[in-house]
């Protein structure tokens, strides 16, 4: 699958070396361009205790982050958006960028707005490592990722949501 950023070129993905790229690219081009009408970057300040909810607006694109997590105190997380594809698509992302200490109970992202519909999404452990497939579970549906109760082992580094626009990309 590529992206095609608005300004430049393509980043494709498929296999775990290109993830890997994806996910610097993404980070790359939120610090870049985090001043751009077409994306933004944020500091989501993790905290372990009762469950919390991140939520950020582009453009009338909606990216919600809801966790609950136990252990330590507070990490910094970022938070990053982009409209891809010619305004054809989105790219919602979470991370810790290092090794996360917190012990996750659950995990829900999920992207809204008009004609949007879910494409892909990464789910990353520790140390780069994705989930395994049965930790979490992708709702076409509702455009969203979650963790799979009883089966997510409570690590995560990195959620992330690429979401079409209007049908104006094909895969």
């Amino acid at each position: 699958m590529c992206f095609r950023r608005r300004t430049t070129s393509a980043v494709c993905s498929g296999n775990d070396e290109s993830m890997k790229l994806l996910a610097l690219v993404v980070f790359s081009v939120f610090t870049v361009l985090s001043s751009a009408d077409d994306s933004f970057q944020d500091v989501l300040n993790v905290k372990p205790g009762p469950e919390d909810v991140f939520e950020k607006e582009l453009n009338g694109y909606k990216c919600k982050f809801a966790y609950q997590a136990q252990g330590g105190t507070n990490e910094q997380w970022q938070v990053g958006m982009e409209i891809l594809d010619d305004g054809g698509a989105f790219l919602c992302s979470v991370a810790r960028g290092q090794a996360s200490y917190l012990y996750f109970q659950k995990f829900h992202m999920s992207v809204s707005g008009p004609n949007v519909k879910l494409e892909q999404t990464e789910a990353i452990s520790s140390g780069a490592t994705p989930l395994d497939p049965e930790e979490y579970q992708i709702d076409k549906t509702a455009n969203s990722v979650s963790h799979v109760e009883g089966k997510f082992k409570n690590h995560l580094e990195r959620v992330t949501v690429y979401a079409t626009i209007g049908g104006k990309r094909e895969l």
